[in-house]
């Protein structure tokens, strides 16, 4: 039985508007502060062994201050997966081949730059590093799969 798991063609162009758009809110809005629900895990924090502990424990969601990035990086992950994971008019099995070989390529450098990034990036900077892995990952992996798509309907395959 073969599966496919990938999303219809049209969901490309959802996806470009989804990551376009969050890259220019990120841009251009990124002093923009608001509240928002949020998980609070301070009773795993601080313990219950204090009075009260009852109460902080049936309220694990509270208001938060956040900013833009809290829905532009949701908002570009969806848009990113769209479009790398979005059916091709023509999906063929050589389509497959170059997608699970772009997956590889990009599996392999993605990992380069994590193990770089480790090794060189210290302090709070190094917060960012498993943040932007994935979404260089996903970048990587569209490229890749768009460069060799490109050369294959060219008619320079590998």
């Amino acid at each position: 039985m073969k599966k496919n798991y990938l999303f219809p063609h049209r969901f490309r162009v959802i996806g470009w508007v989804l990551s376009v758009a969050a890259v220019v809110a990120y841009f251009c809005i990124r002093d923009l502060d608001f509240k928002m629900p949020a998980l609070s895990l301070d009773i795993l924090l601080y313990g219950d062994d204090d009075e009260g502990s009852f109460f902080r424990m049936a309220n694990f969601f509270r208001m938060a201050n956040t900013n833009i990035i809290s829905i532009a990086m949701p908002l570009l992950t969806i848009g990113l997966l769209f479009i790398g994971f979005s059916k091709e008019k023509v999906e063929d099995e050589f389509v497959h081949y170059l997608r699970a070989q772009s997956l590889i390529w990009a599996t392999y450098v993605t990992s380069a730059f994590f193990i770089i990034a480790t090794l060189l990036v210290y302090g709070i900077a190094y917060i960012y590093v498993p943040y932007l892995v994935f979404f260089v990952f996903l970048i990587l992996f569209i490229v890749k799969f768009r460069i060799e798509l490109y050369r294959f309907n060219k008619g320079g395959a590998q």
